[in-house]
């Protein structure tokens, strides 16, 4: 407990101290951009500076607390704004219609959330209003287009969606050049198509540098985006590859948890890709003995020769090999911790009590035989969990006991089960998401175990009749 008190006063002094820095930089940045204006405008900029801070808190507090909690993410969140900061007041001379204030919205909306990536796109808009000489066309500009950007960069998760997003970008920014020119001329006569040429550069530009940034923000704070999971989705990744080739039960068990997982997470509202990627290497440890796990292993079985607490070492021990090998590979830190918290802190129960009936009498430490934890803490891997033990255990059924019915009272029991156990004690699962989950899971059985058409006997007058089209 102590630890964890430890960590969240550093966390807080870490963000008191990084909001205090950002208001400075603001109020520095402000009051230097407006020059030799006089001191009581440069006074109210700095206090509208202090107001619109206290809301940006305020709102994260209220709708987005989970941010406090990831000092990656405040660290992240308070370096593009700052950047973003001084590259608006210091372009605040240059046509209003080449600053790039939607690049921060757009990361932000990317790698953290799409709506506080409007609050800081409007907050940045109103920091540029004040340092600047534009008018209400500045405003609007910024607010709608800025806006849009965030609500539309999020479907970039594909490279050749990058293209369509600038697109409707560019026809946003043409129809709001032109209702800006004819709200201030009240006719077309005075129209300026250098604006439309400004504002499609704007669209594009800032598009390509907030795409072509991500990796380095990637790298920098170990933050996973959409497109760097939809990266490791694909089965030419390195791990997933070797998974294929040297532990395939492995493999295939993974992927069945990846479809079980991205179902339930899609139902309760929480990362379907994230689960769905989560899923697919949470299980990466096993290519060290691979062997040594059911799921691969052809009739033979290496743990009849060993102790049970050497058998509960290897299986247990797979979780920190998982860990090391995303670190070697360069996973983001969300799917490593997904790795370390699939298994929480349960029993491996099968070598604890098999230790305990070749005891002799003596004690055995149940410790020995525990994963080490943590209890997983998101809601994604508290899912990988639930549906991990629900696919080892139905694959672990007799064939002629692998019928929906059966299935369905697996599924209820498992989850049940590690709710009492205390497995789902650290994360933010509510207990009527619990059923939810079920159902997810039974959605995508159904779609294995279904009653199948039994096609008639194509014997006729006893002769075989012969299909040519199969």
């Amino acid at each position: 407990m102590k630890t964890k008190e430890n960590h969240r006063s550093k966390i807080s002094l870490l963000i008191t101290f990084l909001a205090i820095f950002a208001v400075l930089a603001t109020i520095v940045s402000t009051v230097i951009a407006l020059g030799s204006s006089d001191f009581f405008i440069k006074l109210s900029v700095g206090c509208f500076v202090i107001l619109l801070f206290a809301m940006l808190y305020v709102y994260i507090y209220f709708f987005n607390k989970d941010l406090f909690k990831h000092k990656n993410r405040i660290l992240l969140y308070t370096c593009i704004y700052i950047i973003l900061m001084i590259v608006v007041v210091s372009m605040n001379r240059l046509p209003y219609l080449l600053i790039p204030i939607p690049i921060a919205g757009m990361l932000i909306a990317i790698m953290i959330d799409n709506r506080l990536g409007i609050m800081t796109n409007i907050l940045l808009t109103i920091v540029g209003l004040l340092v600047s000489d534009n008018g209400i066309e500045f405003f609007l500009f910024y607010t709608i287009s800025g806006t849009l950007s965030c609500l539309v960069i999020t479907q970039a998760k594909k490279r050749n969606k990058i293209v369509f997003v600038s697109g409707y970008l560019c026809i946003v920014n043409i129809i709001l050049v032109v209702l800006i020119n004819l709200y201030q001329n009240g006719s077309f006569s005075d129209f300026n198509v250098t604006d439309l040429f400004y504002g499609v550069l704007n669209s594009i530009f800032s598009v390509i540098i907030t795409i072509g940034s991500l990796p380095l923000w990637e790298t920098l704070f170990d933050v996973s985006t959409p497109l760097k999971l939809l990266e490791l989705t694909n089965s030419d990744q390195k791990l997933i590859q070797r998974l294929l080739l040297e532990a395939p039960g492995t493999y295939h068990h993974s992927q069945m948890v990846s479809n079980l997982a991205e179902t339930a997470a899609n139902d309760i509202g929480a990362d379907a890709l994230l689960a769905r990627t989560g899923a697919l290497y949470h299980d990466i440890g096993k290519l060290k003995n691979p062997m040594y796990f059911t799921e691969n292993q052809d009739g033979v079985n290496p743990h009849d020769e060993l102790d049970p607490a050497a058998s509960a070492e290897i299986i247990i021990n797979h979780v920190e090999y998982g860990v090391k090998l995303a670190i070697e590979n360069h996973l983001p830190k969300t799917v490593r911790s997904i790795i370390k918290q699939h298994q929480g802190d349960t029993l491996v129960k099968y070598f604890y009590f098999k230790a305990k009936d070749n005891s002799d009498g003596f004690d055995v430490d149940e410790n020995d035989f525990k994963y080490s934890g943590p209890k997983p803490q998101t809601n994604e891997a508290a899912i990988i969990m639930l549906a991990d033990c629900t696919e080892a255990y139905i694959r672990s059924l007799p064939e002629n006991k692998r019928n929906l019915s059966n299935i369905e009272k697996c599924i209820e029991e498992i989850i049940n089960n590690k709710f009492a156990e205390g497995q789902l004690n650290e994360c933010n699962l509510k207990i009527k998401e619990l059923p939810i989950i079920g159902n997810s899971f039974m959605k995508v059985y159904n779609g294995l175990y279904h009653e199948r058409v039994k096609y008639p006997d194509n014997k006729v007058g006893g002769n075989e009749v012969v299909d040519n089209n199969k």
